[in-house]
């Protein structure tokens, strides 16, 4: 299969892939809204990366027509907070034409299934296989535009097509190049998976009083703000994600789990705050000094939303998700209404019609 990706997004992650897919000899370029980013990378040409990825990808050309970066493409790449997954979406959609790929990388929860509903809504047919990841390939951060500094890559990144009996079609056309992500059963494992609306929405919250303390005083995000009170809130949260999970008949491992498989920063027996403070991954991590942070802005409406949407369609209860989102909602009068079942197209559905839908049986 000849390949030509166009990744949507020239941010921290969305010019990692770009240089990565080129220094694995890909023909790749990108997109971004703004054009003096575009014309940085043009004028650069190749995208520096150093750390975990030592070398240079170059890139056919960057820009900021949305046409010009999809005209020829087969594979495309939205690598961008999910806050903004529906307005890009509306400039991809146009552009789509039968026979491509669409990756949400990341999706952040039930972003494959706001993407089809924004599709019905822009009236598109195109025949694409659509698929989204469950989190960000790399942990990784741009020096300046064209160099990015890449702590790590992950392993094992889930990714699932919408419907899943598309699942072959989307890893002979990522998994060859991008062979760290790996198949799951539907996107509703990438979506309940996603323990970012876990570990970002409750500790800022629940630290509101030190975040707008005036005058501020910095302190580390997980090591000193993940108390043993808000540490046993989380997993309380999480006991409810698996819940949900369950319902559907999925196994998802807990946060406790994950933590001692990733960082082996304890064992099954330690409580999630002292995973935190045993991780030495998270050292120097600060916290924001506002709120108004994706930590709340983004996974609140994108992340817990979804989860209580899914929830609601299985008829499982989540009454400390929930009161988180009320407290962010009441405390952050501007954030977004999220995805909820009708932004997600998914109103009056069953636990069977949503697993009927995700799977495309």
């Amino acid at each position: 299969m000849k390949r030509v990706w166009a990744v949507i997004g020239g941010g921290n992650g969305g010019q990692s892939v770009a240089g990565h897919l080129g220094y694995l000899g890909e023909k790749v370029r990108l997109f971004d809204v703004v054009p003096e980013t575009a014309e940085a990378l043009n004028r650069k040409g190749f995208i520096e990366m150093h750390n975990a990825i030592e070398g240079s990808g170059p890139i056919e050309f960057a820009t900021s027509d949305i046409g010009k970066a999809m005209e020829g493409a087969n594979i495309i790449m939205m690598v961008l907070p999910s806050i903004y997954h529906r307005s890009m979406a509306e400039k991809i959609i146009p552009h789509l034409k039968d026979g491509m790929t669409v990756l949400l990388h990341p999706e952040a929860s039930c972003g494959a299934v706001a993407f089809r509903k924004a599709m019905k809504d822009l009236g598109c047919n195109a025949d694409i296989v659509l698929g989204a990841a469950g989190t960000l390939l790399y942990s990784t951060r741009i020096e300046e535009n064209g160099v990015v500094h890449i702590f790590g890559i992950k392993q094992d990144v889930p990714m699932a097509a919408l419907p899943a009996a598309d699942n072959k079609k989307l890893a002979e056309a990522v998994c060859p190049v991008l062979p760290n992500f790996h198949l799951v059963e539907n996107v509703l494992v990438t979506s309940l998976g996603n323990i970012n609306a876990m570990m970002h929405p409750a500790p800022m919250l629940l630290n509101t009083s030190r975040i707008e303390a005036d005058p501020f005083v910095p302190y580390e995000y997980y090591h000193e703000g993940m108390t043993p009170g808000i540490g046993k809130f989380v997993e309380a949260e999480d006991k409810e994600r698996i819940a949900v999970a369950a319902a559907f008949g999925i196994k998802l491992r807990s946060i406790r789990e994950d933590y001692v498989i990733m960082y082996k920063c304890g064992d099954e027996n330690t409580p999630l705050y002292q995973l935190c403070k045993n991780n030495p991954a998270y050292t120097g991590i600060m916290t924001h000094h506002t709120l108004h942070t994706r930590y709340c802005m983004e996974d609140i409406p994108y992340s817990l939303v979804a989860i209580q949407t899914v929830a609601a369609a299985a008829g499982v209860a989540t009454p400390c998700i929930d009161a988180i989102v009320q407290i962010g909602r009441t405390i952050l009068d501007d954030m977004d209404e999220g995805r909820t079942a009708a932004a997600l197209g998914i109103e009056g559905m069953s636990r069977e019609d949503l697993l009927r839908y995700v799977n495309g049986t």
